[in-house]
């Protein structure tokens, strides 16, 4: 395991995040267009409904959070400090989200219990925004990465504002419901794509520094 995670150190260094940004960036752009387009082509794209689950964007975010995932075991691994325990728990939090893209976990958990699944999903939401305050404050100590995580802050919040009102309470689709299912998942890919920056600068910056 270790020999692994090594391994997978040493590839996350090497990866240059400008290369990183504009490729990512690009694949959301492409499943962005593919999604507009899904809305009038629905049988010849359903592949690419954003708003779907086991299909091409499920699959893509979902190797976004992996990715997170595993960014974010490595910082832990090499801080071996306090923010460590915070890293881990970042990197499950993002686990249980890639989980969430494949297996649509909040709308069978939403179907089953007869609860909005924001409910259900209020203690990731509070361990989510301790886990924010707790790595922002160590990442302005780093001096690294901090504005990316912002960022994917700033995301986040706006996706959940998206998703809360593109249905009514009837579960029938509101006005500039297809704008903003859009919106939303372009901005929760974003989101992954930020987190992960923050993680990989702060990697450079805990390994680079002097043992």
């Amino acid at each position: 395991m270790e020999g692994a995670l090594d391994a997978a150190q040493r590839l996350a260094l090497r990866v240059e995040s400008r290369r990183w940004v504009i490729a990512v960036g690009c694949a959301i752009a492409f499943l962005a267009v593919m999604g507009i387009l899904r809305f009038a082509h629905k049988e010849q794209l359903r592949l690419f409904n954003l708003d779907g689950e086991r299909n091409v964007p499920a699959a893509f975010s979902a190797l976004l959070w992996l990715g997170v995932a595993l960014l974010a075991l490595l910082v832990g691994r090499a801080s071996q400090g306090r923010p460590e325990l915070a890293w881990k728990l970042l990197a499950a939090l993002t686990l249980v989200l890639a989980a969430d893209e494949l297996a649509e976990v909040h709308e069978h958990l939403q179907f089953y219990a007869g609860i909005d699944w924001q409910i259900l999903y209020a203690p990731l939401g509070v361990t989510a925004l301790v886990l924010w305050v707790v790595l922002g404050r160590w990442l302005r100590q780093v001096g690294a990465g901090l504005v990316p995580f912002v960022g994917a802050a700033g995301c986040v919040a706006v996706a959940e504002v998206f998703e809360a009102l593109e249905i009514n309470s009837r579960g029938d689709p509101r006005p500039g419901f297809r704008v903003m299912v859009v919106s939303e998942e372009v901005l929760e890919m974003t989101a992954a794509l930020l987190i992960g920056l923050s993680a990989l600068a702060a990697l450079r910056a805990v390994t680079s520094r002097p043992a």
